[in-house]
């Protein structure tokens, strides 16, 4: 499992947003690409999996922010039943954001 941690930037590399290291990963434009994810921790391609994992994880990352503050349509997924095969643990995770309060 992917884990964000604190890391030290590149030297001279600006942290980017979000969205915008999304946007250069995508574009294959991401090498030495340090991101901010807020409240002191980056995100960079230190990993095995490279800049591929780091969008991976990036994307992770937004939908999870997308999640908690219910901006993320799961309808989609209503009435789907067994046509869909999730890992376990992303199946907690939409079973807990499907979840009405």
């Amino acid at each position: 499992m992917a884990s964000l941690k604190q890391v030290d930037p590149v030297p001279d590399a600006k942290p980017v947003t979000l969205e915008e290291g999304i946007s250069l990963l995508e574009a294959g434009q991401g090498e030495g690409l340090v991101v901010d994810l807020g409240n002191g921790r980056m995100a960079s391609a230190d990993g095995h999996r490279g800049t591929d994992g780091l969008l991976q994880r990036l994307r992770g990352h937004r939908m999870m922010l997308s999640l908690a503050s219910g901006g993320a349509d799961l309808s989609r997924f209503e009435g789907m039943n067994d046509s869909l095969i999730v890992a376990p643990l992303v199946q907690e995770i939409l079973d807990a954001a499907a979840q009405k309060d």
